[in-house]
Parts: structure tokens; C-alpha cells; sequence
């Protein structure tokens, strides 16, 4: 290429990505679309959970590739447009971002819906991202099961630090779930090992609890955890078909759930969120749906069938409820996410 010719051609590149820029920071934020979606309960009884969309690509949140993308895509060979393949952890920021690991891709994907932009998390040593937690400062954890570590990025989505390692070896047998505790700790689950590990956000090991076993506060292979605003850590124990609530320390309090085929039974238990208002939702990944619990354990609302539309799952994994109220679940075979909204009503606690 001769030097006008690629002075011209940079010319243009730069011309169109600011026009792209422009344009972007013109758009209304971004909303999902409300369709004629199914409802849960459905109708006539009053709606408790609604679809509202999925969201499987940037094209889904309106982040659509501009010219220069498109210049740049031609230019070097990547006209591929980023998707979800199989998801497998949620968050959400600060900001709404949605988060999404992605186990097939080995990477992790950033959909910021508000600004209607899509990222990753760069230079990403991924093997097999599994869960996801966002610390308070907009901290991205992300615990990766294959090199047996957790990663802790910033805001920026740059890697920050590792946590798990000791001496150069990790401590981890296969991490799986990670949350942040009201202390700021990082609570991490090790598939494996059937423990719980807690870390200071820079990596120092505060505690280990948990052990083999069908007693409570014993785990048999616990994959998922999350917080309530009681302060109170919500562990999926899957092999035990239950569901292990603890104190921050590790104290067992209660448990619900049994294992079975029936409405409010385990069988295949995944992600686990908790709503403004208190209730434990809960993915049934063999049975492709999400149940709703009270925080007694009582059945509320089951959420879902097998199939590829919308409100049906092919292999549910991960489960996120937003601060809004918004539903976010991994719809693993089906290679996206699924956004439901909580209807609070009137006299509701």
C-alpha cells in the first residue's frame, strides 16, 4: 500500500469512528422490550414474574457495530460479531453492567446496557470462568475452575491481582461460585473440596469452612452462593439436594429443599439470588426452570419450561437478581441470558 493511499485510508478509519462515537453518545439508554411475553403466574392470576428479553449479543442491546467497526472488522480479518456460547455466572455493577462468564469461549463478556456498549475483560488467562461477583468498588471476581484461581479485575475490566495462589501453587481444587460478603470479604466455593474459602480482596486467607458430608453445615458438592440483606450466606449444596443457609462465619441456620421431580424439589440445583424483597430464587438446571422460595423455604413460584423461547430453558446455570429487581439467568444450551422482571405489588414485604 503506497503512503497516500494509507494516510487516506487512516483518514477515513478515523473519521467514521468519530462520527460512530457521536452517534453513540446520542442514543436514549438503552431498555429491554417489553413484548407480549409470557407471565408467572399466567393470566388471569396476578403476574409475579415477567419476561421482559434476552440478550445473546451486542445487537441485543442496541450496541450494534458502526462503520469504523465495520472498516476495521473487514481490514482485519474479524468480521465476527462477539456472542454468548454458554453462559455460566451473572453480575451486574454499579452502573448496570451485565457481566456473563462464558465457559466455551473461555472468556468473559461486559454488556453495558445503559451506554449500549460491549466489552470483555482484557488480556483474560482464562480457562474455565465460572462464577461471578462484583465488589463494592466495581471489582469484577471471577473464579475460574480450570486454573483453579480467582481473578480480580477493575472497573476498567484490567486484570488487577490473583487471589488463591500460595507460594506460586494455587489453593483451590476447582472453584466454582464466588460472593461478597457484607464484610467485603470474597467467599469462595470449592466444588471439590466441598469448602468454603474466605479471602481479604487482595488474597490473604481469613477463614475455611465446610467440609464432606450430609450433616448440616457439611456440603456435597456446593457450586453456587450468594448473600441476603439478612447477612446470611445462601450455599447451593447440590449432591444434597438442598439448600444450606449459613452465617458469615460458617454457623449453619437452616436448610430447605429435597431431593425429587415435584415442584419445589431439587434434583439439579445451579445458581442461587435473592430479591430486594427476600425471596430465593433458585435454578433447577435438569428440569429448566427457576423456582421462587420464601425465606422459610416455601414454594412461591416455578419459573419456566424446556425449550428455546422465550421463558423456556435448555440447561439453566447461573442466576443474578439486580438491586431494580431484574432476573438474570444463564441459558446454557440455548448460548444466552435471560432477563425477567419481579413485579412488587402493593402491601408486598
Amino acid at each position: 500500500m503506497n503512503r497516500s493511499l494509507f494516510h487516506r485510508l487512516a483518514a477515513i478509519l478515523l473519521l467514521t469512528g468519530l462520527v460512530g462515537a457521536l452517534v453513540a453518545a446520542g442514543r436514549a439508554p438503552w431498555q429491554p422490550p417489553r413484548p407480549d411475553g409470557p407471565t408467572w403466574p399466567p393470566p388471569p392470576d396476578i403476574a409475579r414474574i415477567r419476561y421482559l428479553a434476552t440478550i445473546a449479543t451486542p445487537d441485543d442491546i442496541g450496541a450494534g457495530p458502526n462503520l469504523f467497526s465495520r472498516i476495521w472488522g473487514f481490514v482485519a480479518g474479524r468480521s465476527r460479531r462477539p456472542q454468548i456460547l454458554r453462559p455460566a455466572g451473572l453480575a451486574t455493577d454499579s452502573t448496570g453492567r451485565l457481566i456473563v462468564s462464558d465457559t466455551e469461549q473461555q472468556m468473559v463478556h461486559v454488556f453495558d446496557v445503559g451506554r449500549r456498549r460491549y466489552s470483555y475483560l482484557d488480556a483474560a488467562p482464562f480457562a474455565s470462568p465460572v462464577g461471578l461477583a462484583v465488589g463494592p468498588d466495581d471489582t469484577i471476581y471471577v473464579a475460574d475452575s480450570g486454573r483453579r484461581r480467582v481473578f480480580a479485575y477493575d472497573s476498567k475490566g484490567k486484570l488487577r491481582s490473583t487471589l488463591g495462589v500460595v507460594g506460586g501453587e494455587p489453593i483451590f481444587i476447582r472453584p466454582a461460585g464466588v460472593a461478597i460478603g457484607p464484610d467485603g470479604l470474597v467467599y469462595v466455593v470449592d466444588v471439590a473440596a466441598a469448602t468454603i474459602t474466605v479471602l481479604t480482596p487482595d488474597g490473604r486467607i481469613v477463614r475455611t469452612f465446610g467440609k464432606r458430608g450430609t450433616l448440616p453445615g457439611e456440603f456435597n458438592y456446593p457450586t453456587h452462593l450468594t448473600f441476603g440483606r439478612d447477612g446470611l450466606l445462601y450455599v447451593v449444596d447440590a449432591l444434597n439436594a438442598r439448600l444450606q443457609v449459613l452465617t458469615s462465619d460458617g454457623v449453619f441456620v437452616k436448610t430447605f429443599g429435597r431431593r425429587g421431580n415435584g415442584s419445589g424439589d431439587f434434583d439439579k440445583p445451579k445458581g442461587v439470588a435473592l430479591d430486594p424483597d427476600g425471596h430465593v430464587y433458585v435454578a433447577e438446571s435438569l428440569h429448566d426452570v427457576f423456582q421462587v422460595f420464601d425465606g422459610d423455604g416455601r414454594l412461591l413460584l416455578a419459573v419456566g419450561s424446556s425449550g428455546n423461547g422465550p421463558g423456556q430453558f435448555a440447561l439453566p446455570n447461573g442466576l443474578h437478581v439486580d438491586r431494580t429487581g431484574r432476573v438474570y439467568v444463564a441459558d446454557a444450551l440455548n448460548g444466552r441470558v435471560q432477563v425477567f422482571e419481579y413485579i412488587k405489588r402493593a402491601g408486598d414485604e
